[in-house]
Formats: structure tokens, sequence, C-alpha cells
């Protein structure tokens, strides 16, 4: 039985390590967040060029 416990333990332990050091921590986004924000920032830029009413060239998109 303690055996089992400390397997369990371990594993919980390894799990834990895999999740914490695969987080984008504040000073440096993940490789979905960057991405996602790629797209985002293409699709308002889109819009905004497609827009004839909009100063397009007075407009920065940062996301």
């Amino acid at each position: 039985m303690k055996q089992g416990k400390r397997i369990t333990t371990l594993l919980v332990a390894i799990m834990l390590t895999a999740v914490l050091g695969c987080a984008s921590t504040a000073k440096q986004e993940g490789t979905g967040e960057y991405v996602d924000d790629s797209v985002i920032t293409t699709k308002v830029k889109a819009a905004i060029f497609n827009e004839p009413s909009l100063k397009s060239a007075e407009i920065n998109v940062d996301a």
C-alpha cells in the first residue's frame, strides 16, 4: 500500500512539473497565443483596409 502511494505521488509530481514547464509566462507568450494574436490582427487589418470610409494609414492594430 505504501508503494502505491509513493508511485501516485511521483506521477502527480511528474505531471505537475510537465504542466508548469509548458505554461507560458507573463514575459513570453506561448506559440498558440502568438498564432491567435496574429490571426486576429490580420483579420482586423483586412476589415479596416476594406472599409473605404476609414483612413487605414492612420490606424494601428496591436494584439
